[in-house]
């Protein structure tokens, strides 16, 4: 049976949820130990800072998905967007919700003016390697990654 959900905007009184399902994602990730962000962060970061948009996957008023998004710059294709989280809840997954929120993000990002959406995917994740590359986007794997914390 095919759960009838909705994607819509993320508004402030989604923070909450979007919390619960960025801990869930690193508790998926096997990185739970790494998550150093809080409610009250994501809730001045968002409001106040306008750092990131977001759109949620809900099903009878409860948000089972999500996809977290913002600008960036590409000195060789101009304006992009970056999909930083795209989490659907395992018990929703293969429904269709996930390539759902990827689509709107992508027009999201198109109605911004840009002309990409970059996202990183776990090397261990087959699945979602799998997914991606079956609707179409290149997974590069000659590009690392690098951090600096402060």
């Amino acid at each position: 049976m095919v759960t009838p959900y909705k994607i819509r905007q993320g508004k402030a009184r989604d923070i909450p949820a979007l919390f619960r399902l960025i801990n869930e994602l690193a508790i998926f990730e096997k990185a739970a130990h790494l998550m150093r962000n809080s409610i009250a962060q994501l809730e001045e970061d968002f409001v106040r800072h306008y750092a990131f948009e977001f759109l949620v996957a809900e099903t009878e008023g409860k948000v089972i998905g999500i996809s977290l998004y913002y600008p960036r710059y590409s000195t060789w294709n101009g304006r992009c967007y970056y999909l930083e989280d795209l989490y659907v809840q395992a018990d929703f997954r293969g429904s269709g919700i996930g390539e759902a929120l990827l689509r709107a993000t992508a027009e999201e990002a198109r109605k911004a003016g840009a002309t990409r959406l970059d996202w990183q995917v776990l090397d261990w994740n087959d699945a979602a390697v799998r997914f991606y590359e079956r609707i179409g986007a290149y997974v590069e794997k000659e590009w690392w990654n690098c951090k600096w914390e402060f």
